[in-house]
């Protein structure tokens, strides 16, 4: 159970109380509250965007004022779609949302036409994870530029729903159908033969709230920079 006296702080992190007895020196944990924002585009059906918050807190180990860090926990608190066709408007929405976010990191979809909307925001500097969707089974990191295999990121995805790594906030609007596009994925096999997690027939081209959801989740498993800071701004927007 999180504990209650704790001290949000308006950088993301978290603390638990201070005090003046030299017995506490050095034993403080600082942990995080975190938004993992993802966003899959649309090209004739809607945009997507899934929040997950990324949280990590500290506690006392009942021995003195020792602390340690408590468990992770991942829950997706917010998702979306969204219907427009000029990459600055939806520049612009997603400002807008951003902003109403606290500490957030942002990974989108740059494959194709999602090239385009990566360097839009890039030149409004936006900073942003630009995730590339390849075919495969692997991931490279170069920069903010991630080249992923689109298997890798939907089994990520599978299986941090699986292993209860990622929630899904019970009160969460539209939870039934981020689950169905989650489930809707299914192996198929290649023409040489290899398996690969696809969207079934009915599905395909309508998963873009699970898709966004695999970015937000990619952040807390391959992408995590909590050392460093762990946020993204928006430094040049108007």
């Amino acid at each position: 159970m999180q504990p209650t006296n704790l001290v949000f702080h308006k950088d993301g992190s978290v603390t638990l109380p201070s005090n003046a007895d030299p017995a506490a020196a050095g034993t403080t944990k600082h942990g995080w509250v975190r938004h993992r924002v993802g966003m899959d585009l649309g090209r004739n059906d809607p945009s997507a965007i899934v929040v997950v918050r990324d949280e990590c807190v500290p506690e006392f180990t009942g021995r003195g004022f020792e602390q340690k860090l408590g468990p992770r926990r991942a829950t997706v608190v917010f998702q979306e779609t969204i219907q427009l066709y000029s990459y600055t408007d939806l520049a612009d929405y997603l400002v807008k949302r951003l902003n109403q976010i606290p500490n957030w990191t942002l990974a989108i979809d740059a494959s194709g036409l999602g090239a385009p909307f990566s360097s839009t925001l890039d030149l409004a500097r936006i900073e942003h994870w630009s995730v590339v969707m390849t075919a495969g089974a692997n991931l490279s990191k170069k920069g903010k530029v991630i080249t992923c295999a689109k298997s890798l990121l939907l089994e990520n995805l599978a299986t941090g729903i699986e292993t209860g790594g990622l929630t899904i906030a019970d009160d969460l609007k539209g939870k039934q159908d981020l689950l169905n596009e989650i489930a809707s994925f299914e192996l198929t096999a290649t023409s040489s033969g290899n398996l690969v997690l696809a969207a079934s027939k009915s599905q395909a081209g309508h998963a873009d709230r699970a898709i966004a959801c695999s970015f937000a989740w990619l952040q807390v498993t391959h992408l995590d920079d909590i050392a460093q800071g762990g946020v993204h701004k928006i430094k040049n927007w108007y």
